[in-house]
């Protein structure tokens, strides 16, 4: 029989002192993807910390400024810190420890280091991870090595009283386990295991990858010899890191099957010595910064404390398994013998990787793992895939409460199946709806029956304004708002988009693929010139003046990556940008990636263009150039394709909440939806009374300039740009579409979106001119110009969240002159904030932060 889960089996000392609190909130703050969802998959790959990928970042630039041997000698103080920080965590002696690529790497050398024969036993727990089962397996298959597997007890863990038997049935050459398996939350009796392998002499090799950093692990106080593991999981190093640890005396014992120039040293024509160390099973090449970015995670666990991260971690994986396990439709997989930080489940009637799709649609994100890795462990427990949540310190109630409320959802759901996906298959077409009349004919192809898209798809269900909460006789029993499917007779829709720009069209798309009855409204025509999404390119940059803005920033070159998968369409051209001002500047540009120039290194950089004295620049070369016109385009293709029904020329006159639903008025319509989306740029005021103090409508001016594509002011001289000049932020584009260099200055008039809007004059184009040849040498004259409108707040923040006084209403507006760049990413923030996802990385961009007294 297996012994009992304890702290103890994990190698922590008799009765220790009880752990610190862990302070969540900190960990968050350090952490930037804690803020774009719900994360359990540190199972996986944890989020990294900031220092850990500043270390990593830190030397990758010492190399490319000094070169890779001079960078690695000048950090190798650092790099030895590495080998004390695993020592001291594993309970080794320093020489005792390798740094290895990942923690395969670490078991095949040790394993090939024993020099395995036909006939040699090796007794393998079922636990083992697919890596190391199919190593041992090759080794039988072409050795002659017997693999035998050690039989569970009732808990799931190894049977120790079976391993004892084995032990004393005949010699063994190798006893392995995986401390936790892949596969499920089991914590494998590790000390007791290792006290009967070496009472029989028989070194033991504890796979301890997804064991390190969230439990307690000495190897002196388990007994094992061999001991490999990763970064990228609970460690929270970055990938391509892993560790592998012998400890003496088996170490004298074992030699590498392929030397290496770090592990050994060439002493004659035909002969070589053994370094004396654990190095002996390294390779020289290796990367670095990734290993210094495991260092400053060791750091970090070293600070926080194993024990303390341990009881947290604990203590969220246990309250998660009960919540989990009540849920109807909803097994829990772990065996009894489970604890730590893992925890697995399946759903009724869904396939797993089908639960984490679903999941990720509203941003909780975790992992399912199929029987394929980990074959010994789930075949015997009649398994085919599993879903596996992994907590963290950056992992907290409100994770818990997204996870298991999301999953709640979705089995309800599932357990309306076949109706509901009936209803989804025959998507009213509006003739019958309130909203069909809105603007005269509906576009076409907004029906769901599309290409590509699978009718049947489960739609997440609505959650009404948290401060009142309401429910009536005909709600259906899922917590929330029951999507359109269900009730195809009903004349409420569950979104309402107004205003069909780049944010407007994103949140429809988003919308629509989450199975929402939803209907977008643009006053004018699609595409239009009057507001502030057309024209053909637009900028997008990581050099921001304030860290606020990194987190959304990653997260939208992440939006526009999906979005160019999803439609098929190059939408980012990365060219690279400088962005240059004043060297006295009070908030100087920074971002990841960027780094500050001198006129010389801009030079060199864009040659086509020149800096004035005494500006410096700050280079992102992960700047780039957007297409606007097939953005706009792609995002309202796709949300048509998922169902979005498209109103144009459809002017919304007005707005009012009723009960948890707003009426909404168009010229032609009274509307009803559960929630209202304003994307109304320069006409918000207007939509928002409430608003209309800290918005600012201005009308900016753009042309071209006549340049040779070929030349210093094309592609290959100049990528997009800023200059902070005495007239203005000058901003612009290389002559790369056959038109010329676009230029623009990021100030104008104040302007009334309702006026109209004359073309560019001759004072205005002057001003640009003058301007661009300050800083554009070479620069022809304007050949065609364009205006469009900025909506700005004092502090050059968008607007995005709830209307104040409305929950039901939200408002994503006053991009200030740079918020096309955030579209995709604005549109799933949209679509979460209607699904009563919270989006706590937009707080910066609340709009009660406009109204510090309270609700206006």
């Amino acid at each position: 029989m297996s012994a009992p889960v304890t702290a103890g089996t994990a190698a922590s000392p008799p009765n220790p002192t009880p752990p610190r609190t862990l302070n969540v909130a900190a960990e968050r703050a350090r952490t930037p993807g804690s803020f774009t969802g719900h994360h359990f998959n540190s199972a996986g790959a944890a989020l990294l910390a900031n220092g850990t990928v500043e270390a990593v970042i830190d030397h990758l630039r010492a190399e490319s400024l000094s070169g890779g041997y001079e960078a690695a000698k000048h950090s190798a103080p650092a790099l030895e810190a590495v080998y004390a920080r695993t020592a001291e965590l594993l309970g080794a002696r320093l020489e005792e420890v390798a740094l290895v690529e990942s923690a395969t790497a670490g078991w095949q050398r040790a394993v090939s280091a024993l020099r395995l024969r036909p006939g040699d036993r090796v007794l393998a727990a079922r636990s083992s991870y697919v890596s190391s089962a199919l190593h041992l397996l090759s080794v039988e298959r072409d050795h002659g090595v017997l693999v035998e597997l050690l039989p569970n007890g009732p808990d799931g863990a190894v049977d120790l009283e079976a391993l004892e038997a084995a032990l004393r049935a005949g010699p063994a050459a190798l006893v392995t386990a995986a401390h936790v398996p892949t596969s499920s939350g089991l914590v494998e009796p590790a000390a007791a295991i290792g006290a009967l392998a070496g009472a029989h002499g028989v070194p033991f090799l504890l796979d301890a990858t997804q064991s390190l950093g969230q439990l307690p692990v000495d190897m002196g106080v388990i007994g094992c010899d061999l001991l490999i593991g990763t970064g990228r999981k609970f460690l929270r190093g970055p990938r391509g890191t892993g560790l592998l640890a012998v400890r003496r005396p088996l170490l004298d014992r074992l030699a590498p099957e392929a030397p290496d120039v770090r592990g050994a040293r060439w002493t004659a024509e035909r002969s070589w010595e053994l370094v004396p160390d654990a190095k002996r099973f390294e390779l020289w090449e290796a990367a670095h910064a990734l290993r210094l970015g495991l260092g400053a995670a060791l750091t970090d666990l070293g600070t926080l404390g194993v024990d303390t991260v341990a009881h947290h971690l604990a203590t969220l994986a246990a309250s998660l398994r009960e919540r989990l396990s009540a849920l109807p439709g909803v097994h829990v997989t772990d065996p009894p013998a489970a604890g730590g930080a893992i925890v697995t489940f399946v759903v009724d009637c869904l396939d797993a990787s089908e639960v984490q799709r679903q999941l990720a649609y509203r941003r909780v994100h975790l992992i399912a793992v199929p029987a394929g890795h980990g074959r010994w462990d789930m075949d015997h427990r009649g398994l085919t895939k599993v879903v596996r949540a992994s907590v963290h310190v950056y992992n907290d109630a409100d994770d818990l409460d997204a996870l298991v409320e999301a999953v709640r959802e979705i089995v309800c759901l599932q357990g309306r199946g076949t109706a509901s996906a009936s209803a989804m298959g025959r998507r009213d077409s509006g003739t019958g709806d309130a909203g069909a009349d809105a603007s005269g004919a509906e576009r076409p192809g907004s029906g769901a029956s599309m290409p590509g898209i699978d009718p049947a798809t489960p739609a997440p269900s609505l959650s009404p304004p948290r401060a009142t909460p309401t429910h009536t006789a005909s709600q259906d029993p899922v917590p929330g708002i029951t999507p359109h499917p269900t009730r195809p007779n009903s004349r409420c829709h569950d979104a309402i988009v107004v205003g069909l720009g780049v944010h407007g069209s994103a949140a429809l798309r988003h919308l629509a693929a989450r199975g929402l009855d939803v209907l977008g409204l643009e006053q004018y025509g699609l595409g239009h010139d009057l507001g502030s999404s057309h024209g053909a390119t637009r900028m997008i940059r990581r050099a921001y003046p304030h860290p606020d803005w990194d987190a959304l920033v990653d997260t939208a070159y992440q939006a526009w990556t999906e979005l160019e998968g999803a439609s098929k369409t190059q939408l980012l051209d990365i060219t690279g940008g400088l962005y240059a001002a004043p060297k006295d500047r009070p908030d100087p540009l920074r971002g990841p990636g960027c780094r500050q120039v001198d006129a010389e290194d801009a030079a060199r950089i864009f040659p086509g263009l020149r800096l004035p004295p005494g500006f410096t620049a700050v280079h992102d070369p992960r700047a780039g150039i957007i297409d606007a016109q097939e953005t706009l385009r792609a995002q309202l293709t796709l949300a048509e394709r998922s169902g979005a029904h498209i109103h144009d020329h459809a002017p919304v006159l007005g707005w009012e909440p009723d009960g948890d639903e707003v009426v909404v008025r168009t010229g032609k319509a009274v509307l009803r939806t559960r929630r209202l989306v304003l994307c109304t740029g320069p006409w918000t005021a207007a939509q928002v009374p409430s608003l209309a103090p800290h918005l600012t409508v201005t009308r900016i001016v753009n042309a071209y300039f006549a340049a040779d594509p070929a030349g210093p002011l094309g592609s290959s001289g100049l990528g997009s740009f800023s200059v902070d000049l005495p007239q203005g932020l000058l901003y612009g584009f290389p002559a790369a579409d056959g038109r010329g260099l676009k230029a623009g200055l990021d100030s104008g008039p104040p302007w009334d979106p309702q006026a109209p809007r004359p073309e560019a004059t001759g004072d205005e184009l002057a001003l640009l001119a003058e301007a661009v040849a300050q800083v554009l040498p070479g620069a022809g004259p304007v050949t065609e110009s364009l205006t469009c409108l900025y909506t700005m707040t004092a502090d050059r923040r968008f607007i995005v969240g709830e209307v104040p006084g409305a929950p039901q209403v939200l408002v994503a507006s006053a991009c200030s002159g740079h918020g096309f760049k955030f579209g995709p990413a604005i549109g799933e923030a949209l679509a979460d904030l209607v699904c009563g996802i919270a989006r706590p990385d937009l707080d910066f961009l609340s709009p009660a932060r406009l109204f510090p007294g309270g609700t206006p």
